[in-house]
């Protein structure tokens, strides 16, 4: 008589594999959504801080053409005065500005969100950027001129 205590089950301890392998497999997609989803936060404010430096930039009129009612003209060296110093006071966000045709100021945005979860892999950080273009123009009764 054999003591089935003693036999040896070639499926014993399979369950155990199965459940490791899906909590890692759980974890890793819930870090990967805790982390892409915090890189879409990140690309927001880039985006919203290119578009609010940008903004600030297209406040800065040429006074001369502007007083007289000829146009709205951006002045170039205080557009982009304005545009950097909103860039500056955003936290870890670094920018250009640049000034197009007289009517137009352009921001670029970078910015660095740290991973929380996608580290375990290997993956520490994820680049994120942002633009934003804005155009100054003169309208009369609501019809831009």
């Amino acid at each position: 008589m054999t003591n089935s205590n003693h036999r040896r089950d070639p499926e014993r301890g399979s369950v155990a594999i199965w459940a490791i392998t899906t909590a890692m497999t759980m974890v890793l997609l819930v870090g990967l959504a805790v982390d892409l989803s915090g890189r879409v936060l990140a690309k927001q404010r880039a985006q919203t801080i290119a578009a609010e430096a940008a903004r600030a930039g297209g406040q800065q009129l040429q006074p001369a053409t502007a007083i007289r009612g000829r146009g709205a003209v951006v002045d170039p060296g205080p557009a982009v005065a304005a545009a950097r110093t909103y860039l500056a006071g955003a936290p870890g966000i670094t920018g250009d500005v640049s000034v197009h045709s007289g009517t137009r100021v352009a921001t670029n945005t970078e910015t660095t969100y740290q991973t929380k979860f996608l580290s375990i892999i290997g993956i520490t950080a994820l680049t994120v950027t942002g633009h934003a273009e804005v155009d100054v123009n003169r309208a009369v009764e609501g019809v831009a001129q």
